[in-house]
């Protein structure tokens, strides 16, 4: 979960910053695969069962 709001906080700082679109997308997409990593796991935990 650190990682996810470390990689959220330097997608804000880049928006507000103004950085290119390009930097704000890569960091937008690595974010996004934080996201899904982190759902996969927890979809694995919950269906234990």
């Amino acid at each position: 979960m650190k990682k996810l709001e470390r990689v959220r906080s330097r997608l804000n700082r880049a928006i507000s910053s103004g950085d290119s679109a390009e930097v704000i997308l890569n960091i937008s997409r690595h974010l996004d695969n934080l996201i899904v990593e982190q759902m996969k796991l927890l979809n694995k935990k919950y269906n234990k069962k």
